[in-house]
């Protein structure tokens, strides 16, 4: 793992609360920020904010929720 620039303490810790109410402390780990995220590889990135529909997850590298993403693809399965 590369040392990433430190974004901030509020920003930091506005993500590490964001993740425990969502029940999942890995999450403040990920990069925050898509650029980031690209620089080390592609894996998930964490903005501790709420996507339009009120889920608070990590994002892909389309910038899209997880768990929308997951809801899309239950839609689709379902739809077959």
């Amino acid at each position: 793992m590369t040392h990433r620039k430190f974004e901030d303490w509020d920003a930091y810790a506005q993500r590490v609360c964001a993740a425990t109410n969502a029940g999942n402390l890995d999450w403040p780990q990920l990069p925050h920020a898509k650029r980031i995220m690209i620089d080390e590889g592609g894996k998930p990135f964490f903005t501790g904010k709420a996507c339009k529909r009120g889920h608070v997850s990590p994002r892909n590298e389309h910038g899209d929720c997880t768990q929308c993403h997951l809801m899309r693809l239950a839609e689709r399965r379902d739809a077959v």
